[in-house]
């Protein structure tokens, strides 16, 4: 993804607050940005999982938040 947001969609999600402390705390050690880690994790998550489904159900139909 370039800076400029060409072939880029924003996404919003909510973490718990655990979660967010941790996200900011990895951020200040590496010495990058939130969204960049975000983005990283899904990347690879994506990446791993491949087209195989993460709740082992037909579709995720049980996916919704």
């Amino acid at each position: 993804m370039g800076r400029d947001g060409v072939n880029a969609k924003r996404v919003t999600t909510t973490l718990t607050l655990q979660r967010k402390s941790q996200l900011e705390r990895l951020a200040e050690r590496e010495g990058v940005k939130e969204a960049w880690l975000v983005r990283r994790a899904v990347e690879k998550y994506l990446d791993e999982i491949g087209a195989g489904s993460v709740l082992g159900t037909k579709g995720g139909e049980d996916a919704r938040g």
